[in-house]
């Protein structure tokens, strides 16, 4: 018989997500040992850094979401009091040491690592306000705002605080770089930005993992071209000895004569040398006559023919297994051709992850920095705003007039809706209504609707003549004939 569950059972956690919950090592379920803990964190460095196609992305990534626009939103867009708290919050990212696009493309990190740790330091807004009035209206107001958002390297957070019973993150342990030891960072103190996580794993999941095995036969392939390359250009240096110098009864002399000529061709591979002096003795025969074959010789071997590999190939198909392993895989289009409707297609479905990234860094931002600004100023929290994030692109105006044609068509008029016409302009990047001069142009209109109505009324035809006056002239042509 199966038991109920009681209330006191199902408030407990009885299980953990992963090892990770238990030590709050980096990446602890990762089963590849170069990629866990701090080797993941230097790979992936590589990774970013050394590729072309992944650096590529990423830049891409970082320049579009540094452009998008970050708006602050109040709770009640009629109360005065909730556009006084948004307000408060605008300034509050203002006055910062830094720019907030700086601490965006600061927090993409998480992006490449799987997450990324900021600690904030905040302030007292108090200052002189005899120089501008207007900053001590916005900027120092007394109330608690934010100094600087400042990163954390994640090559030098050692491991997480992890609270094993619930898995709950609560904090860091950074390596002090110059004094030993170690700093504890509390989460109650900092924005910790993370992708989708992997049973629990606080370290989350590099958006780059699933291009490390392409990464990694990329780059050894590309190792074997160039050195491909360079002996078939440059050769490889054969000097030819008797035995009797490689032999281990070789006598002293032998041995340095040896070593000598071993330096030669390694400098000769190296370019630190550019000629080569051997003797010119040459072998004697049975007879005691010297022979034309030279004791010593050297030359340089090259490969003779074509390759049977087509290395490009290979490379080009790697680079797309990279950029497809993160939703980039139009930067390639042109290389191999590609039509403009599948460009299109993956540049949409590459823009929506994009709104993903901004999204889960604007959610941060409400959850562990705006709310904690209203505990530590003591706000009222039905008063707290909202940051919220712009569009990605911009809208294709094209598509959206044809919608808009077709609601009109179906005899649905958005004219009266000030809210949809002022996001209809912004997404042209207009300026927003004057809703006065709107509100007024939109009665006249309506005044000369109506006006227009009442005259072409029933009693009356198109072109302004009424059917009594055809009527009246018809009589009288009937008239005029019967006189005539």
């Amino acid at each position: 018989m199966t038991k109920k569950l009681s209330k006191t059972e199902g408030m407990k956690t009885l299980g953990v997500a992963g090892q990770n919950v238990s030590n709050g090592n980096i990446r602890a379920d990762e089963f590849l040992p170069e990629l866990k803990g701090q080797r993941a964190i230097r790979k992936f460095t590589e990774m970013r850094d050394n590729d072309p196609t992944i650096g590529a992305a990423m830049y891409a990534v970082e320049q579009m979401l540094r452009d998008v626009k970050i708006k602050v939103k109040p709770s009640d867009p009629d109360s005065e009091d909730a556009k006084r708290e948004a307000d408060f919050v605008e300034s509050v990212l203002e006055d910062m040491d830094h720019t907030l696009d700086d601490h965006i493309s600061e927090a993409l990190g998480h992006l490449t690592y799987g997450f990324s740790w900021f600690e904030v330091v905040y302030k007292r807004r108090i200052g002189p306000t005899e120089t501008n009035p207007e900053k001590h209206s916005r900027f120092t107001d007394g109330r608690i705002g934010v100094r600087k958002i400042a990163p954390r390297a994640p090559w030098t957070i050692s491991k997480f605080d992890v609270d094993r019973k619930t898995g709950d993150v609560l904090g860091v342990y950074q390596r002090q770089a110059r004094m030993g030891g170690e700093n504890y960072i509390p989460l109650r103190k900092s924005l910790y930005y993370h992708t989708t996580a992997i049973n629990g794993d606080p370290s989350g999941r590099s958006i780059l993992r699933n291009a490390y095995t392409a990464y990694e036969r990329l780059k050894n392939i590309q190792q074997y071209e160039a050195i491909g390359i360079e002996r078939e250009l440059a050769g490889v240096p054969v000097l030819t000895i008797p035995a009797d110098y490689l032999s281990e009864d070789a006598t002293d002399e032998q041995k340095a004569v040896r070593k000598e000529l071993e330096r030669i061709g390694r400098d000769l591979k190296f370019n630190d040398q550019g000629y080569v002096i051997l003797p010119s003795d040459t072998y004697t025969d049975s007879e005691g006559k010297p022979s034309n074959q030279k004791l010593m010789d050297f030359k340089l071997a090259a490969s003779e023919g074509s390759r049977n590999i087509d290395l490009d190939p290979v490379i080009k198909r790697y680079q797309h297994d990279i950029a497809r392993s993160f939703l980039t895989e139009f930067i390639m289009l042109g290389v191999d051709g590609g039509s403009y409707a599948l460009s299109k297609s993956k540049t949409d479905l590459f823009l929506r992850a994009l709104e993903s990234y901004i999204q889960s860094i604007v959610d941060v931002l409400n959850r562990q920095l705006v709310e904690r600004l209203w505990q530590l100023n003591g706000l009222d929290y039905s008063l707290m705003p909202k940051i919220t994030a712009g569009d990605i692109a911009p809208h294709d105006l094209k598509e959206l007039g044809s919608y808009l044609r077709n609601l009109n068509g179906a005899e649905i008029s958005l004219a009266d809706q000030t809210d949809i016409v002022d996001s209809l302009l912004e997404n042209a990047e207009l300026p927003a209504l004057d809703r006065d001069t709107y509100e007024e142009s939109r009665k006249r209109a309506r005044r000369t609707e109506l006006a227009r109505a009442d005259y072409y009324d029933d009693d009356r035809i198109p072109g302004g003549t009424s059917q009594e006056t055809e009527e009246d002239e018809e009589n009288s042509v009937g008239d005029n004939a019967g006189g005539e």
